[in-house]
């Protein structure tokens, strides 16, 4: 089995507000490729998945890991901070932050079991409500966190505060989180979000 994980500053209004973006990497994906490629099928099913949680304004754990990955990969590209860890060691690291602290934000960020249900303020569409929950916690091979704008600055104080008796590979992970939780405080839009998505699957180089 392989695993990989993300740490990012996700704007789920601009997230979920990309659906031309992703429509034009289809296009161009399918004429490049042709619309059976493995690259146009995930662009497909991504810009469908947008479709869905703005219209049951809703994300389960599953498609929160797969918003966050889109928005790495496709929709915000390099412009907003964002980490990955692959493999065994990757999983350590993030455990290693997980054994260094017990509050509360940073198990939002890193939920051991679980799940809730939290709100953010997306725009209304056609009078539709104007906020979408997103679910965090775990779901088989799949672990999401969500930590909001609301409590952005306490994730911050919580990473610097667990620094003083962590391990060097935790103080490491509990830096990048300030930085996260920092940079996302600067967007200022109750829309932004530092999230974690994690999930093993199953590694076929391996075999």
């Amino acid at each position: 089995m392989g695993w990989r994980g993300l740490l990012r500053v996700v704007d789920f209004q601009a997230l979920l507000a990309s659906q031309a973006t992703i429509a034009q990497a289809l296009d161009k994906a399918q004429r490049a490729r042709g619309t059976r490629a493995p690259e146009t099928k995930a662009l497909r099913e991504a810009y469908y998945l947008l479709a869905k949680v703005l219209w049951t304004r809703r994300a389960s754990i599953s498609r929160v890991h797969d918003l966050a990955w889109l928005d790495h990969t496709v929709v915000s590209a390099g412009t907003r901070l964002g980490r990955v860890w692959e493999g065994d060691e990757g999983s350590q690291t993030i455990a290693s932050v997980e054994e260094a602290s017990s509050d509360p934000v940073l198990r939002d960020l890193f939920p051991p079991k679980g799940s809730d249900w939290i709100e953010v303020p997306v725009e209304a569409y056609a009078g539709i409500s104007p906020t979408v929950k997103l679910e965090r916690g775990v779901a088989g091979p799949i672990r999401v966190g969500v930590v909001t704008e609301a409590h952005l600055k306490s994730l911050h104080d919580a990473a610097s505060n667990t620094k003083f008796n962590a391990s060097p590979t935790a103080i490491t992970v509990l830096g990048e989180i300030e930085a996260l939780a920092a940079a996302a405080r600067r967007v200022g839009t109750p829309s932004v979000a530092v999230v974690f998505a994690g999930s093993s699957f199953e590694d076929r180089a391996a075999e």
